[in-house]
Parts: C-alpha cells; sequence; structure tokens
C-alpha cells in the first residue's frame, strides 16, 4: 500500500531506489527517494506470478506520481532471486544483483543488530543510493545461462562423487584396513571389478596370484597379498559394508556416466557460439565452458584484477603490530571459477608456453609449486580478459616462441 503524502507526491524526485530481499516464498519491496526517505510502507509479496504483478504495479504507480525514473536492486539469493529478476528485466527496467557479502558488510555498519527482511529490503535500497551504479547489462546473458547451469550440474556430480569415495575409503579401512592406499583412483576400473570379486582379507586370502592378475598387474597382486596376510579388519561388521561397498560402486559408475553425459551437453551448448577463450593453450572445453559461463558478461568487469577478485585468488596481507605479514588469497567469490582457473594454470604451466616461462619465473624467485600456480591463475585472467574483451584469438609472442 502506498503512503505518499500530497507535497511528497508533486516534488519532482530523479530517481526512486527500490530494495528487494528475497527467499524462498516470499519477497520484501522497499522504496526510498534521493533523500533516504520512504515512499512507500516496506511490503512482503508472494513468490508467485500475482505477487510479481502486485508489486510491479506498485512501483509503477511510484514511478508515476513522482514523475522519476526507477532503479531496482536485488540481492543475490542463490536462485530464489532469479525468477523476480527476469520478470522486472522483462518489463524494462534496470536491475543491479547485490553479492551477498556486499549486503553483509554494509548490514555491519548498523549500530543496531536487529535483521529482518523488510530491513534488508531498505538496506538494499540505500546501498543503491549511496554509492552503487546500476548494471546495464545481464549478470548473465541468456544464452549462457543453460551453459553455466549445465556447469554447475556437473560441479555438483563432482561433489557427490568425492563423497561416494570418502565413503567407500571409510569402509575399505574399516574391513580391510590399508587396501586403499595401494589405490591412487578409488573408483578406477580395475579396482571396482576387483572389489565386486573380493574386498576383504579372508576373501583376497582365498585367491592366488594368478586370480588376482586378472584384476591388477602382479606387482599389485603382490602387494594386495602380501597385506591380506597380516591385514586384520572388524570382521563383525563383513556383511553390512560388503554391501554398502557394492553399494557405492554402483553409484560412482551411474555418477561417471551422469558427468559423461553432462560434459556432452556442455560441449554441445559450446559449440554453437565461437569463442575467443577457446583459443587459449591449456584451457579445454569443459574449463573453458565453465570460465566463459561463471564470468558471464566481460563488460561487467573494468580490468583483470576485477577477475582475480570475482574468483577469488586476490592476495589477502594480513599483519598485527610486529607479527609477520601473512600472505593468502582471499577465497571469495565463484568456487567453481577458482577450481577451473586453478586446473587451466596446471595444464598451462607444461602446455603453453607464456605462463610456462611464467611459472618458472616465479619458481626461479622462490615460490612454492602451489604458490607459482596461483601466480599463473592471476596470469591466466588477465590473459582471458584481454582476449575477450577485444575479441580476438589468444596468440604466443614472438620472443616466447622464439626461446622454446
Amino acid at each position: 500500500m502506498l503512503t505518499l503524502t500530497p507535497d511528497e507526491g508533486c516534488k519532482m524526485v530523479n530517481i526512486v531506489y527500490v530494495g528487494i530481499d528475497t527467499s524462498k516464498d516470499f519477497f520484501d519491496g522497499a522504496t526510498v527517494d534521493i533523500r533516504g526517505s520512504e515512499l512507500m510502507e516496506t511490503t512482503r509479496y508472494k513468490q508467485d506470478i500475482n505477487g510479481f504483478q502486485e508489486f510491479y504495479d506498485n512501483i509503477k504507480e511510484i514511478c508515476k506520481i513522482t514523475k522519476s525514473s526507477l532503479l531496482i536492486g536485488i540481492e543475490s539469493t542463490g536462485i530464489y532471486h532469479l525468477p523476480l529478476y527476469d520478470f522486472l528485466v522483462s518489463k524494462g527496467y534496470q536491475v543491479r544483483v547485490f553479492n551477498g557479502l556486499e549486503i553483509r558488510g554494509l548490514r555491519k555498519t548498523r549500530i543496531r543488530k536487529t535483521r529482518t527482511d523488510k530491513i534488508d529490503a531498505k538496506l538494499i535500497a540505500n546501498a543503491l543510493r549511496y554509492c552503487f551504479e546500476p548494471e546495464k547489462k545481464c549478470p548473465v546473458p541468456n544464452e549462457l545461462r543453460n551453459l553455466r547451469e549445465f556447469c554447475r550440474i556437473r560441479f555438483r556430480l563432482k561433489v557427490k562423487r568425492i563423497r561416494v569415495k570418502v565413503q567407500l575409503v571409510r569402509d575399505l579401512d574399516l574391513i580391510f584396513p590399508g587396501f586403499s592406499n595401494l589405490f591412487r583412483e578409488k573408483l578406477s576400473a580395475r579396482l571396482t571389478k576387483l572389489l565386486k570379486h573380493a574386498c576383504t582379507p579372508k576373501e583376497i586370502q582365498k585367491m592366488s596370484i594368478e586370480d588376482l592378475r586378472k584384476y591388477v598387474p602382479e606387482t599389485k597382486a603382490i602387494q594386495i597379498k602380501e597385506l591380506a596376510n597380516k591385514s586384520k579388519g572388524a570382521t563383525n561388521l563383513d556383511k553390512a559394508i560388503k554391501f554398502e561397498i557394492k553399494s557405492l560402486i554402483r553409484e560412482g559408475k551411474l555418477i561417471e556416466n551422469e558427468m559423461q553425459k553432462v560434459e556432452n551437453k556442455i560441449e554441445r551448448e559450446l559449440n554453437k557460439t565461437i569463442h575467443p577463450v577457446r583459443t587459449i593453450i591449456g584451457i579445454g572445453p569443459v574449463t573453458s565452458a565453465i570460465i566463459i559461463a561463471e564470468l558471464g558478461d566481460i563488460n561487467k568487469f573494468n580490468g583483470p584484477n576485477k577477475i582475480v577478485a570475482f574468483a577469488g585468488i586476490d592476495p589477502v596481507i594480513k599483519e598485527s603490530g610486529k607479527s609477520r605479514h601473512e600472505y593468502r588469497i582471499s577465497k571469495r567469490g565463484s568456487k567453481r571459477l577458482r577450481e577451473a582457473l586453478f586446473q587451466a594454470a596446471f595444464t598451462s604451466s607444461t602446455l603453453n608456453p607464456v605462463i610456462k616461462e611464467y611459472y618458472k619465473r616465479k619458481r626461479a624467485e622462490g615460490k612454492c609449486h602451489k604458490d607459482a600456480i596461483i601466480c599463473c591463475a592471476r596470469k591466466l585472467c588477465h590473459i582471458i580478459y584481454s582476449v575477450w574483451k577485444n575479441n580476438k584469438p589468444f596468440y604466443v609472442p614472438s620472443n616466447i616462441s622464439s626461446e622454446k
């Protein structure tokens, strides 16, 4: 319900700032003028088409009464802000999507500790008024939305696969201590095939070296046999753990198949456009897809250092009195982008002449392998920004090529 007074309605206000705090079922909308005065009582709406339309009618009425333009801000809350964001953009409004960390920082400036959705909505409206400019472009272009979601599905599948591996190691350590240490890849075809046949010391003891060679090389078969003869696990749990091991193997196989399917989808989506990032040596199709999808629109970043910060690989310095400086990465930003950049940096340090030379220089300066890879990831951010912003393919400078 509007609460504009006649005097306020008659005044010419250049911009009305609208802040939106979203949740799963509802969202709260607050409006303030250039002075920070509320123009409409902060109202709660349902997260459905009726709620969207009611909110739209209210802000449209404010626009009409005050003869002003509207600037709308919304906090990024996982997936819950996206339907309303799409609705408002389709109506022609500019919408600034705030990172949760930005709002959290502003929230700390308040003296009172009370926090409600309505207070947060007003905080977002004032954030627009104080220091933030609207985004001129969609945070994630429509043509990249499916690509980004496919990449995130792949990321979630990777997390599930890691959990399966951790549980599998736990079960093996319980009934066959030390066995999992003999295999680097816990869901490899050889290991899973052997575990289906035998997964306890007693079962391995009954097998000959020749039997084991059907599943693993001879040297590994001898190691397994020797370990089985001296290993002792919790035998009273054999039945239950053997059941879970076989269940985990089936689950792991299913996840592997689904990952292959989603990677095929990612490549098909990526092949719809010719992107300069794909020309960078050392960045494969899936990794380039993650980088492109997570960054979305390069015009959001006014320089490569902004990409470094967005990926959370910007250095953080900690100093107190005479204590030593501690240099770490912030890890604030897209963890999917950060992981993709580290993977690309690791590969590029051996394949890409530019990154390879940079890696060697950092190692010569005394940096350890891990720190050198982090430096290479930052260097890649500069390369990515350059080729994408200029829409030109990556090339190796002649001076580096001649040295190689």
